[in-house]
């Protein structure tokens, strides 16, 4: 029977879970969201996305749960609620979460999807577009000074080690590795990819892309500046970082990549190296370290002034959250 209990996955046979594990910054957020809103497609193709305490679509607070987080887990009960929400023999049920990757120890996942009746699906990413959309995220929801080549330095975030991690437990055949490439999905989209993964579903419909946009150019210059002055807990509160989140849809100057040129490339190519030649060892192509990255100035000298004057009158007019902190600087409008 489809996605009954196992003693061993097969080829040809499908697990009990497909825990999608990740990575982060590989179009999770695009996928759970597909997830979520299509279950009687999933259901009449013998899967299921169980809505057991979703948050932005995601399992996250189960991660958070397995991984023993003080404040963002679950209720004490919750493995039984969770075995009777994945009770049904007749289904087999689809994880997700980027959580899990880096934050569950994979024994603590094993404790609630065995090895034996488990599928695996990582996507990880070329080295230098992933680091440098973690870079932004950090810097827009924390209090990061860093510039990106010492954020490079700092955490420099290797996958093998994490992946080691996950073998140690589940055994190379159950995880399925993919390189996050347009070129390497059906139509370009990851989406597409997932569902091929799971045997291909028919009748999904997709909503539409996801809406975060990254922040980038001045925008990310400036909340650099602003974090200075700003302990963590003051840049982190709610709802600063989606404040910042929102003046991405100012202008153009203020969302998609910034740029970055040789030095970093080559700072890149040469702290992953080993990292590359592990994942290549395994039939993974992340593609190749780009010689630089064309995007927004970071800063833009010749815009700075008045892009921060603009930062300055949204943020009067709206009376956002930052601008008590924004006024500690020297250089604040007004």
């Amino acid at each position: 029977m489809r996605g009954a209990a196992q003693a061993a996955i097969l080829p040809g046979m499908t697990p009990r879970f497909l825990l999608h594990i990740g990575a982060n910054k590989t179009g999770t957020s695009s996928v759970q969201r597909m997830l979520a809103t299509n279950a009687p497609a999933l259901a009449r193709a013998g899967w299921a996305y169980p809505h057991f305490h979703l948050s932005h679509c995601a399992h996250h607070p189960l991660a958070y749960a397995l991984a023993g987080h003080p404040t963002r887990g679950l209720a004490p009960g919750w493995r039984d609620a969770f075995a009777q929400a994945t009770a049904d023999p007749s289904k087999a049920y689809v994880i997700s979460s980027e959580l899990f990757f880096r934050n569950v120890p994979p024994e603590a996942a094993a404790t609630l999807f065995p090895p034996e009746q488990t599928r695996i699906l990582l996507y990880l990413r070329e080295h230098l577009s992933y680091l440098a959309s973690w870079y932004a995220q950090a810097v827009q929801e924390r209090n990061l000074t860093a510039s990106f080549d010492d954020y490079i330095r700092l955490f420099p975030q290797p996958f093998e080690g994490f992946l080691k991690r996950w073998e140690a437990v589940y055994g190379t055949g159950t995880i399925t590795l993919r390189p996050f490439r347009r070129d390497a999905f059906p139509g370009g989209d990851i989406r597409a990819d997932v569902l091929g993964q799971m045997g291909g579903i028919d009748g999904i419909t997709l909503p539409d892309a996801d809406s975060n946009l990254t922040i980038s150019g001045n925008l990310l210059f400036f909340k650099r500046m602003l974090n200075h002055v700003m302990s963590y807990d003051e840049a982190h509160a709610h709802p600063i970082p989606d404040e910042f989140g929102a003046y991405a849809e100012l202008q153009d100057s203020f969302r998609g990549r910034f740029e970055t040129g040789p030095d970093t490339a080559r700072l890149v190519a040469r702290l992953f190296a080993a990292d590359r030649t592990a994942l290549a060892a395994r039939g993974l192509d992340l593609g190749p370290v780009p010689e630089r990255v064309t995007g927004q100035p970071c800063p833009n000298l010749d815009t700075l002034q008045t892009d921060v004057a603009l930062i300055a009158q949204v943020a009067q007019e709206t009376g956002k959250a930052f601008l008590p902190y924004a006024k500690r600087l020297p250089v604040w409008p007004g």
